[in-house]
């Protein structure tokens, strides 16, 4: 399996706060972007060996532009991890859009307070065009955002809905780059479906929470 790269573990000072703490609750999770412009800390440095290494991965191939990022376990750094990834990308002059498709903790939504238009209407056929859900994020220029929306009753069906393939296809005409965000494999079927639709999947690993056995689902 290829390592794309590693991400290491940053406390803050005497508190020793990780940047994957969580507020209060899962359901009140917050995100920040900590990779900037001009910034050569450890974890920028980290995101830009990670960037580096999925443009070889990926090659010339003009084609392979969707990047799906999935964990087995919940709490993996998922979010954090797409979210950060796709601002190194912008930040290097690619245009990247964000697809937010874990629809049913929608968290990736919150860096933007999780707005009620997104992805989940324009799969159900209440919004017509997916550009009316681009959300672009302040500060960086290069980086857009489509937010779950409203939490879907029945994510799994609409995940088959044609209209997702039809939007994911025009928008590799528009952006260098898409990143998904998914939920995690073990937990639901949503994963498996979207799948079929990416040109690369991301799995992330987080040390002292993934069972070494489990290895061999990814």
């Amino acid at each position: 399996i290829p390592f794309v790269g590693e991400i290491p573990m940053v406390s803050f000072g005497k508190t020793k706060k990780s940047l994957f703490a969580k507020k209060k609750s899962r359901k009140d999770d917050t995100y920040s972007i900590l990779v900037k412009q001009g910034s050569r800390n450890m974890i920028n440095e980290a995101y830009r060996v990670v960037r580096s290494n999925i443009e070889f991965m990926l090659g010339a191939n003009q084609n392979s532009k969707v990047i799906m990022v999935t964990s087995i376990n919940p709490g993996s750094g998922k979010t954090f991890t797409v979210l950060n990834l796709a601002a190194s990308f912008s930040l290097k002059g690619k245009k990247v859009a964000l697809v937010d498709l874990d629809m049913r903790r929608a968290s990736l939504s919150s860096i933007i307070g999780k707005p009620s238009k997104g992805v989940s209407g324009y799969l159900a056929g209440k919004i017509d065009n997916w550009h009316d859900i681009v959300n672009h994020i302040p500060e960086y220029e290069y980086l857009d955002l489509i937010p779950v929306g409203t939490l879907p009753p029945n994510p799994s069906e609409l995940l088959y809905s044609p209209r997702l393939k039809q939007m994911l296809d025009q928008m590799r005409d528009e952006y260098d780059l898409v990143f998904i965000d998914c939920p995690p494999t073990e937990v639901v079927a949503d994963t498996s479906i979207i799948a079929k639709l990416v040109d690369m999947t991301l799995y992330l690993v987080r040390a002292n929470l993934l069972r070494r056995d489990m290895l061999p689902v990814i």
